[in-house]
């Protein structure tokens, strides 16, 4: 199967984050949450959302 993925630096960091206990919330768009924090995927940065 072809490789798909265009960023591979970030996927590497989701990863990571999905290691320390994030969790996915969403996938398109990508956001994550742990305990009260959220990130949201946007403009191909992970973005921290408001509390």
């Amino acid at each position: 199967m072809k490789e798909q993925r265009k960023l591979r630096g970030m996927r590497a960091h989701v990863d990571e984050l999905l290691s320390q206990g994030w969790r996915t919330t969403s996938r398109d768009p990508l956001a994550l949450k742990r305990g009260p924090q959220r990130l949201h995927y946007r403009h191909g940065m992970l973005i921290n959302a408001p509390l």
